[in-house]
């Protein structure tokens, strides 16, 4: 297939791997510093100077744009497409097509003010203008949701289930920043003020992290001390590991795992490999436990941008003021 028309069997390849992401619930990610594997986000999408890879074929952004559940993610991608429907007779087509098929309106809008006014410079600097704003209020609404949640856990006020599927589901969605997502599932660990049931749910749901957060979870626990809670939470995880192998293997004979790093204790001890490498487990059905009908989420249209939001110095989230309700 020939790239002069815009389209390539690389590009072919690549949408089809994020279609397969978007199935599965994995997120997009991209290569950074010293190689390592950041989630993508709407600000890497806008800006003109980052090369991202397959990230930059017009096919693999159309998919993002049409498939995306969140629309900061999704507009960001048709914008960065634009130039390529510019260019492209065939590309302008199927950038046509996504202002069709997209879930959302901002960026059928969008595409078609692009379309309308023949990819100009002037529509170019109106939908990036509106797509900046976007990224900062859809964040703004995502982080007010998480604290308020918060509060309600450590106050009594909500249970520890939905404040769980809640949790996964704003950070998620919210855009979170690889860094923080991390660092406020370890606060949420390591925190005395926490329900140690809100722990357990978050092992038992392992599989609907991130990668690089999963590792972080299992490398936290396998290297805690051995205190009370931390043993019981070893104990967690040993049973979430038993229960992957049986349903990977269901008549193969379980060898014992130890999952404290004790010395004594039989078996061998579980990695962060052990869990997250091979093939993924609903582990919150395997414990039993069943996902919510339905997770509230902020209003895409009532959301007003602040003037000087102070989420814009942390990647979109204030990660000081949510640790300070842990302490």
């Amino acid at each position: 297939m020939s790239s002069n028309h815009g389209i390539s069997y690389d590009g072919l390849k690549h949408a089809l791997t994020i279609k397969e992401s978007y199935l599965s619930g994995e997120p997009l990610t991209v290569t950074g510093a010293a190689k390592q594997q950041r989630l993508l986000m709407p600000e890497h999408l806008l800006s003109n100077d980052l090369a991202l890879m397959q990230y930059d074929d017009p096919l693999a952004l159309a998919v993002i744009a049409t498939r995306d559940p969140e629309s900061p993610m999704a507009l960001a991608a048709a914008i960065r497409m634009g130039p390529h429907a510019k260019c492209k007779e065939l590309i302008t087509g199927v950038f046509e097509v996504v202002s069709e098929a997209t879930k959302h309106e901002l960026v059928a809008d969008c595409a078609k003010l692009l379309t309308k006014n023949a990819f100009s410079p002037e529509a170019f600097h109106l939908v990036r203008t509106r797509a900046s704003n976007h990224v900062v209020e859809i964040r703004e609404a995502y982080r007010r949701a998480m604290g308020d949640n918060l509060r309600a856990l450590l106050d009594g006020k909500m249970a520890a289930r939905e404040f769980v599927e809640e949790f996964i589901e704003l950070a998620s969605n919210g855009n979170l920043r690889i860094d923080i997502y991390r660092r406020l599932v370890m606060k949420l660990m390591r925190s005395d003020a926490v329900r140690p049931s809100v722990k357990f749910m978050l092992l038992e749901r392992l599989d609907r992290f991130p990668q690089m957060v999963k590792l972080q979870i299992v490398n936290e626990v396998n290297s805690a001390p051995d205190t009370p809670e931390y043993q019981t939470l070893k104990q967690e995880l040993r049973w979430i590991y038993e229960a992957k192998q049986k349903q990977q293997l269901p008549h193969a004979k379980q060898t014992p795992i130890n999952a404290s790093g004790n010395a004594d204790a039989a078996g061998p001890r579980i990695t962060a490999a052990d869990l997250v490498g091979r093939s993924q487990i609903d582990f919150g059905a395997a414990a039993g436990m069943h996902r919510r009908n339905s997770i509230i989420k902020p209003a895409e249209p009532t959301l007003k941008r602040n003037a000087t939001p102070s989420i814009m110095t942390s990647g979109g989230f204030s990660t000081r003021e949510l640790s300070s309700w842990l302490n």
